[in-house]
């Protein structure tokens, strides 16, 4: 948006009150505002945690396919009593130590394979004790190493539970961003809207301060003449209840200003107690700037660029997903697992791991397993639900849509209306000077009255009051229309980075 630099800074110190006047002004133009509200705006600082949460949780969604190490040591020792028949036999007792150590590496893919690789070695030794005496047997190491696999060819076979965590995640980090970017544009939209309500509060200011001005230099004549005996002393009266009402008007036309700054403020800055000392002076006045629209444009931009409706489609794409797991899930569980492995086995540790090497001892097998509920009923109502989701989610998407094309073609009526009525308030602008000019003149003839001389000042601050709201009106429509297109970021020329 481009504007005409203002030019009323010196008027601006006589028609601000005393409090305002004490305060450090402030010059800020759109830009200035943007930029302060991108760096300090809350309710975008806070919108700015949500992608990196998400972040966080996309992360945690890939932990199950984290490898996990396992180590593992331990002993065991059994002893047999002998039983006691003197008439048949009395077999010796025994005892049995063994220790077993160990270590695997196991976890999934994104395959639905599960895989644990091994590898362990135990030593037993035993002892047998009779009545010829105590027999202990040498050591037996038995080394033992291989891999087991397990294949889902069913059930969890094309999307399991870990994968659909993972697509879903992925999608509401996307989702996070839109709303960032959403949030984003909402801020600036109210800060261009909240600029355009100060620079017109700001301007009808000077224009109530003027036309005190007038109003007062009016009444000083006016007073002359009748000291002279040119009036009667009721147009002094006239002309006094005419000062009292503009002073009125400013007044109003202040805490206007004031109202609107402190609105702005609360989008630009996070220290309301620092910024309160200054006076935002905006260094731009409003324009009518010529903007060509188009309906259809606009509806495709908005289908194209508006946050809202770019995270329903994301909302659309995670049904899609979780419909597919729900239909696999209906499927029963057939795994197929199978494993490869050696064995060694020796009185000494060496030999024993040298078997593992030669795969002196191999062994495999391979195998099917197959479960299934009798009802599934969980599952089945489980999918059922997630096409109910579905349907209702296709409708609000289209509700949205609709909602869109109206609010669109709403703002461009508006853009419409305010551009007609720009050039009306400016023809009645210039009618009501050229008409209290030419009054003026007719009263120093002697052809007019006070009356009708004030009457026609109301009129000429009313038509330039009329004017002001008029292109702030336009300005706004224009902010409103690029805002409900999603084309706020590139309208202000705003580049921003969320990844």
């Amino acid at each position: 948006m481009k504007f005409r630099p203002l030019l009323a800074a010196a008027v601006a110190a006589t028609t601000l009150s005393v409090a305002q006047a004490e305060l450090a002004q402030k010059p800020v133009s759109l830009d200035d505002c943007i930029q302060m509200a991108l760096r300090h705006n809350f309710d975008v600082r806070i919108q700015r945690y949500g992608p990196r949460v998400a972040e966080l949780n996309l992360s945690s969604a890939y932990t199950p396919y984290d490898p996990t190490f396992t180590t593992s040591a331990g002993q065991s020792f059994r002893r047999s009593e002998a039983g006691f028949n003197p008439s048949v036999f009395n077999p010796p007792s025994n005892e049995n130590w063994n220790d077993n150590y160990g270590v695997g590496l196991g976890g999934n893919m994104p395959t639905g394979l599960r895989y644990d690789f091994f590898g362990d070695v135990s030593r037993s030794q035993s002892t047998t004790l009779s009545g010829a005496g105590t027999f202990t047997s040498p050591f037996d190491y038995s080394p033992d190493a291989g891999v087991r696999l397990t294949q889902s060819l069913l059930k969890n076979a094309w999307i399991d539970q870990t994968r659909w965590t993972i697509a879903v995640d992925k999608l509401a980090l996307k989702s996070n961003i839109e709303s960032v970017r959403g949030q984003i544009m909402t801020t600036l939209v109210n800060v261009e809207l909240g600029y355009y309500n100060l620079i017109s509060a700001y301007e009808n200011v000077l224009v109530q301060g003027k036309a005190l001005e007038v109003s007062e230099r009016f009444l000083f004549e006016t007073r002359k003449r009748v000291e002279v005996g040119a009036l009667a002393p009721l147009d002094a009266e006239q002309a006094k209840a005419e000062v009292a009402r503009l002073k009125a008007d400013l007044v109003s036309a202040r805490k206007s200003l004031g109202d609107q700054e402190r609105a702005l403020k609360q989008l630009l800055d996070e220290d309301f107690a620092t910024s309160a000392g200054e006076m935002l002076l905006p260094t731009a006045k409003l324009q009518n700037v010529p903007a060509l629209v188009n309906r259809t444009d606009s509806w495709m931009r908005a289908f194209d660029l508006r946050a809202d409706y770019r995270q329903q489609k994301l909302a659309l794409e995670q049904q899609k997903i979780t419909l597919r797991f729900t239909r696999n899930q209906l499927y029963p569980q057939l795994d197929l697992s199978g494993g490869y492995g050696v064995t060694g086995r020796s009185s000494e540790f060496s030999p024993g791991i040298s078997d593992l090497g030669n795969r002196s001892n191999p062994n495999y097998y391979w195998g099917l397993k197959l479960t299934f509920p009798l009802d599934n009923l969980s599952a089945r109502n489980g999918h059922k639900k997630a096409k109910l989701d579905q349907e209702k989610l296709l409708v609000q998407f289209k509700q949205t849509e609709q909602s869109i094309m109206i609010q669109i073609d709403n703002d461009i009526r508006a853009v419409e209306s305010a551009r007609e009525r720009i050039e009306a308030t400016k023809q009645s602008r210039i009618y009501a000077e050229a008409a209290h000019e030419a009054e003026k003149k007719k009263l120093e003839s002697g052809k007019s009255t006070n009356y009708q001389v004030l009457q026609l000042q109301r009129d000429l601050t009313q038509a330039q009051t009329q004017e002001i709201s008029t292109l702030a009106d336009y300005n706004k429509a224009l902010a409103r229309l690029a805002f409900d297109e999603g084309s706020t970021l590139t309208r202000l020329g705003v580049s921003i980075d969320l990844r």
